[in-house]
């Protein structure tokens, strides 16, 4: 009876310290699993906060600077750099390369600030770059080389163009939603220019029928791709310009990315601590009533 009891007992031992040791294994799991999940869906709005605070770093350099010039001294100075630059489709995937000693002046050049552009509709409000290189439309939004200046006046019809449906950073994704009447507003040179979205197109990229000039307007066409992730055609939404009446120029969606991704992580954090709590006290009841039940 004795050996038959110890042979009993030496089998049941092992299964007991492998049931012990489960409950520890899937709070570990439940753990990773939640960290990695806080980590994937935080990191977009994290980096989007990145974008934010570099383009809102631009705004304040560019409109506290306060060295304006006169209008005659702003144009020269613009189309003496604009000559210089290779005209090309913005959203091409193969963009020309500009040669430089040094990569970090390249970026600088492209990420020269020439003016500002706010839609109240999309609650944004984002640095306009002079070019349209990939450093500068993951950045903002860029002026199409061959397009006029953003200075506006007469027969000139600056072009402004930014991507849609990026994975990080929304800048022209809702483009779309303009509609005609709605307003935007450039900040160039100390003064804000007016536009009234008058017409909403979608043509191939080959067609550049609508980005012409026309003779006594005043036009700037923001342009981006459609549909999203497609590509195949290009959205131009134009205005013309408007009598500017004062009123607040810069624009905020509310809560910030950061904020949101703190939100994000707050949630999934009180998820794990639940979940956590409920299994320990689960495995802890459950070995309990296993003490109690009688052999």
């Amino acid at each position: 009876m004795r050996l038959r009891k110890l042979r009993s007992t030496g089998r049941l031992a092992p299964s007991k310290r492998k049931r012990r040791k489960n409950p520890h294994l899937a709070y570990i799991l439940w753990t990773v699993i939640c960290l990695v999940t806080i980590i994937t869906s935080t990191y977009p709005f994290i980096s989007d906060y990145q974008l934010e605070r570099k383009q809102a770093q631009a705004i304040a350099k560019y409109d506290h600077s306060k060295k304006y010039r006169t209008t005659k001294d702003y144009l020269a100075a613009f189309y003496r750099k604009s000559s210089r630059q290779v005209v090309s489709d913005p959203f091409s995937k193969q963009q020309p390369k500009k040669k430089a000693s040094n990569q970090v002046d390249v970026a600088q050049s492209e990420l020269e600030t020439i003016g500002l552009i706010s839609i109240p509709k999309l609650k944004g409000t984002l640095p306009i770059f002079n070019g349209t290189s990939a450093t500068a439309l993951d950045n903002g939004i860029g002026l199409l080389e061959g397009s006029s200046d953003i200075a506006g006046g007469k027969g000139k019809h600056a072009v402004l163009t930014g991507h849609r449906g990026l994975s990080l950073h929304r800048l022209f994704t809702d483009l779309p939603k303009l509609k005609k009447g709605d307003k935007f507003f450039l900040k160039v040179n100390g003064q804000v220019h007016a536009y009234q979205v008058d017409q909403i197109k979608t043509v191939l990229p080959t067609n550049l029928r609508y980005l012409q000039k026309v003779a006594g307007k005043d036009y700037v066409t923001l342009v981006t791709c459609t549909p999203l992730f497609t590509n195949t055609h290009r959205l131009l939404v134009r205005g013309h310009r408007i009598n500017y009446h004062p009123q607040n120029f810069y624009q905020h969606a509310g809560l910030t990315s950061l904020g949101k991704a703190v939100i994000i992580a707050l949630s999934v954090i009180l998820v794990v601590i639940a979940i956590n709590i409920g299994g320990h006290l689960y495995y802890k009841k459950k070995g309990r009533n296993r003490r109690l039940r009688p052999r």
